[in-house]
């Protein structure tokens, strides 16, 4: 274990269980009197803290973070695809986000794998955020996501979706598997991505298509050139890289196929165009592109990131010292917790709470 690595982690999750008790707990009761304005807020917070992972690799470690392509328009209703190098990209990704979004401010949500939720309060705060589980059944999880989505949509909610169509990292077992798969239907066997589950892909745009939620579709290249952390432990360790480089092209959606065979081998093509793009990354630790750098000042760290660290230093330091001090304190965290879990376990997910409440009371008429 190495201090700075530690230190990452521990303000980490403190920064979260902190946003959770003390921002996002209170904000409940609007659920049930305003959903518009619930979802406006914890939008809001999650933004906010979004920018704190960013600027502790700053400090920390001195990450840069090399940013080329398009910008990512903020007001865009989005589907992003980002391939999975390994189980911590999604914590560089919001870095990805602030210093190649223009202005710097989004509405990211991601597809993550149904036992994500359950960790204490790093899934319930991803719940509250709208995040979309899935647990690989297919039935019960499109009817869940088309769900979401209407309820997105109704309430005036947009939002860039974060999928990973390789449903996994690139570990040696899963590249292994993706080859297996490569050689009974006939594909090229890849080594810098494994090959693209197109299923969630189609629904997720055909979905947003019908609700008139999807501008564009943004494809995002991650790559390392030197240090990879593949897991949880290796940033304990200090395992961080001294750059992370993206790579950012914008797709409008009316220039996506229509067919679900035709948005099938976009999908396919794309992930092969992925792979000859990190093979030449390899080679020349940057991605080549004819593009513009989207912030020549991506190696920074802006004001706005240092209000950021006071901001949630303050959070931590309050919640710490009420929960030292504060019987009442200790009592609300319990309750919460509790109701968490029992969510967590014996339904869906506060998500999903949240949008069969709006269907059943507030517009049962919109939902029919």
């Amino acid at each position: 274990m190495e201090w700075r690595g530690f230190a990452y982690i521990f303000l980490w999750y403190l920064s979260i269980a902190s946003g959770f008790l003390i921002l996002c707990c209170p904000t409940i009761p609007l659920l049930f009197i305003y959903p518009e304005l619930f979802r406006f807020i914890i939008g809001i917070i999650y933004s906010v803290w979004e920018m704190y992972p960013t600027v502790l690799m700053r400090l920390l470690f001195k990450t840069e973070f090399v940013i080329t392509g398009d910008h990512i328009k903020p007001k865009d209703g989005a589907l992003i695809l980002m391939n999975h190098r390994n189980r911590l990209d999604w914590n560089f990704l919001w870095a990805c986000m602030y210093y190649g979004t223009e202005p710097p401010a989004h509405k990211l949500k991601m597809v993550l794998k149904s036992a994500i939720r359950h960790v204490p309060f790093v899934g319930w705060v991803m719940q509250m955020s709208g995040f979309l589980y899935i647990q690989r059944r297919w039935d019960h999880d499109q009817s869940l996501m088309a769900d979401q989505l209407k309820y997105f949509s109704n309430v005036h909610d947009t939002n860039q979706i974060l999928l990973f169509p390789e449903g996994t990292d690139l570990s040696l077992k899963n590249i292994e598997l993706s080859n297996i798969y490569a050689e009974k239907n006939n594909f090229p066997k890849y080594r810098y991505v494994l090959h693209p589950k197109t299923t969630g892909f189609v629904f997720l745009t055909d979905t947003m298509r019908k609700n008139k939620q999807i501008e564009a579709v943004y494809d995002i290249t991650i790559g390392y050139p030197d240090l990879i952390p593949q897991n949880e432990i290796d940033a304990l360790c200090g395992v961080f890289p001294k750059n992370v480089h993206f790579h950012i092209k914008r797709y409008d959606i009316s220039d996506l196929p229509k067919s679900t065979d035709g948005l099938k081998l976009w999908l396919i093509e794309l992930w092969s165009e992925k792979e000859k793009r990190l093979a030449e990354f390899t080679l020349s630790s940057s991605f080549v592109s004819n593009s513009l750098t989207v912030n020549n000042e991506n190696t920074l760290t802006h004001n706005s990131l240092y209000l950021s660290f006071m901001f949630w230093t303050l959070i931590e330091v309050i919640t710490v010292y009420n929960l030292i001090t504060s019987s009442l304190f200790q009592y609300w965290c319990l309750i919460f917790c509790i109701i968490f879990v029992g969510l967590s376990f014996v339904d869906d997910g506060f998500q999903m709470l949240e949008v069969k409440f709006y269907n059943r009371f507030k517009h049962p008429k919109k939902n029919r």
